[in-house]
C-alpha cells in the first residue's frame, strides 16, 4: 500500500474561509431582515424584467470580450474576437461557481496563449483588462461627485467610496510613476514584475487611436453593468437617478470584488444593502434586488457551462469534462 503523503489531506483553506465568510454573511442578514417581505418583493418582478437583465449581462459579456480583444492588441498580439468572447462567457463560469475570479483568469490566459501571445503577454492583458474596468468605473464615479460626493461622505459608505478614490488616484500615480523609470532600472528586483505592464502602457500611448478604442468599450461595459441594475431598481420601485447609481456602484463593486468570499456572495448583499440605504431604500427591497442579481449573474453563466463543455469535446472528444 502506498502510504498517504501529507497533502493527500490538504484542505483548501482559502475556499473554506470564503464559504463560511460568504455563508456566515447571508445567514446574518437573513437573520435581521424581514424574509417574508423580501420573499413578497421579489414575487413582483415580471418575467419580461428578468430576461431584460439577463440580456444585458449577456451584452456586457460581449462589451468585455470587445475591450479585452483591444488590449490584446495593445500588447501587439491579435486574437479573434470570437475566440475571445467565447473565453469570456467561460471564464464568467468560472467566476460563479468557483471561489474567486482567479479560475476564469486561467482560462482567459490560456485562451489567448492558444493566438499566439507570450505568457506574460497573456498575464498582462488579463490584468490590464481587469484595470481597465475598475478605471472606467471610477471615472463614471469621480464625473457624479459634484452632484453625491457631499451625500456620500456624510453616509455609511464613506470609506468605501474614498478607498474607491483612493485607489483610482494610486493607479494614474503608480502608472506615471513607472512610465517615468528609466529603461535601464527595469533590470532590478523591485521594477522586472512590472515591466510588461509598463511596456504595454508605453506601446499604448503610442497607440492613442487604439487606446481611445478600448477605453471607450470599458465606458460601454460600465454603463452596462450600471444599466443591468438600474432597470431592477426601477422595477422594485427604488428611487434612484442615474447619478446616484453611478456613484454608489463603483463601491459596492469594489467591495463585492474583494477574494474574501463566494463569488461576491454575502459581500454584495451587504454593500447594496448599505449603499442604497444612504437613499433611504429600505433594507428588504436592497436584499431582493441585491439576490435576484446575483440569480440572474448565476444563470447567464450557463452559456459558459455548455461552450466549456463544447470545447472540451472538441479537444478531446473521448472524454467528458463532467
Amino acid at each position: 500500500m502506498t502510504p498517504k503523503t501529507a497533502s493527500s489531506f490538504s484542505i483548501p483553506w482559502g475556499t473554506l474561509i470564503k464559504t463560511l465568510v460568504s455563508g456566515s454573511l447571508i445567514v446574518w442578514l437573513l437573520s435581521k431582515i424581514d424574509i417574508a417581505k423580501v420573499w413578497e418583493i421579489i414575487q413582483g418582478l415580471s418575467g419580461g424584467v428578468l430576461v431584460l437583465v439577463l440580456l444585458i449581462i449577456w451584452i456586457t459579456l460581449f462589451a468585455i470580450a470587445k475591450r479585452w480583444q483591444l488590449v490584446v492588441r495593445l500588447g501587439g498580439s491579435e486574437a479573434p474576437f470570437p475566440g475571445l468572447a467565447e473565453a469570456t462567457f467561460i471564464g464568467a463560469f468560472f467566476n460563479q461557481f468557483l471561489p474567486s475570479s482567479v479560475g476564469g483568469d486561467f482560462f482567459r490566459v490560456l485562451a489567448v496563449r492558444r493566438y499566439g501571445a507570450s505568457l506574460s503577454g497573456a498575464l498582462t492583458g488579463v490584468f490590464m483588462d481587469r484595470l481597465f474596468g475598475f478605471i472606467s468605473l471610477g471615472i463614471l464615479c469621480l464625473l457624479v461627485i459634484p452632484a453625491e460626493g457631499g451625500v456620500l461622505l456624510a453616509s455609511d459608505l464613506k470609506w468605501p467610496f474614498l478607498i474607491t478614490l483612493f485607489l483610482l488616484v494610486g493607479v494614474f500615480g503608480g502608472g506615471l510613476l513607472l512610465l517615468l523609470v528609466p529603461k535601464s532600472w527595469h533590470s532590478y528586483n523591485l521594477i522586472r514584475p512590472f515591466h510588461s505592464v509598463i511596456e504595454m502602457v508605453q506601446g499604448a500611448l503610442r497607440q492613442k487611436r487604439l487606446l481611445l478604442a478600448t477605453l471607450l468599450a470599458s465606458f460601454v461595459a460600465s454603463i452596462l453593468v450600471i444599466l443591468g441594475l438600474q432597470v431592477l431598481m426601477v422595477a422594485f420601485d427604488v428611487p434612484l437617478t442615474w447619478e446616484q447609481g453611478a456613484a454608489i456602484l463603483p463601491a459596492v463593486m469594489l467591495l463585492t470584488s474583494l477574494p474574501i468570499s463566494f463569488a461576491g456572495w454575502g459581500l454584495r448583499e451587504g454593500a447594496l444593502i448599505i449603499a442604497l440605504g444612504v437613499y433611504q431604500v429600505s433594507q428588504e427591497t436592497a436584499l431582493a434586488l441585491s439576490l435576484i442579481y446575483g440569480v440572474l449573474h448565476l444563470v447567464s453563466a450557463v452559456p459558459g457551462l455548455i461552450l466549456w463543455i463544447l470545447e472540451k469535446r472538441r479537444l478531446n472528444p473521448s472524454t467528458s469534462p463532467l
